[in-house]
């Protein structure tokens, strides 16, 4: 799974905020409280992730851009301090596979992209070019039912 985090947008109420990442490592220092760990959650949190609401995020925070290219497309995955349901995500491959979408957290029972595509988690594996991965739900119980892990769940272990 290639992922690569190209530039972080950030909008608040009285600026916006263009972080860049290097295509090799990027890292963020500074004194405590500038920020570093909310550049961690930003990014979670355009993967669908939930956004912890200190009182700086409840002030200021209006919405977050996250530009990455996963697999062979260049992205963009956007979402406003109100998006408790979906993310946008805005895809091109080539310049002739051209796609958007509202891409919702939780599995709805219609596909909002092809005939496997559900959720947001589908469709950042579909864009990396992988096929989900099952689980047992319980792990000890071998009829246990499979479960998609999210593409989050991926992310953190990688």
């Amino acid at each position: 799974m290639m992922v690569r985090l190209k530039q972080l947008l950030i909008t608040t109420r009285q600026t916006t905020e263009q972080l860049g990442f290097s295509d090799s490592v990027t890292f963020l220092y500074g004194p405590v409280g500038t920020g570093k760990s909310t550049v961690a959650r930003l990014i979670d949190y355009c993967f669908g992730g939930e956004l912890e609401r200190t009182p700086a995020i409840q002030q200021e925070f209006v919405a977050v851009q996250l530009a990455a290219n996963l697999g062979d497309y260049h992205c963009t995955l956007e979402r406003a301090a109100t998006d408790t349901q979906s993310v946008r995500v805005s895809w091109s491959r080539h310049d002739t596979d051209i796609g958007s979408v509202n891409a919702p957290l939780a599995a709805g029972d219609a596909p909002v992209l092809g005939e496997e595509v559900f959720n947001l988690s589908d469709l950042l594996c579909f864009l990396c070019g992988i096929t989900p991965i099952k689980v047992r739900k319980r792990t000890r119980d071998p009829d246990s039912p499979m479960v998609r892990l999210s593409f989050r769940d991926i992310w953190s272990y990688c």
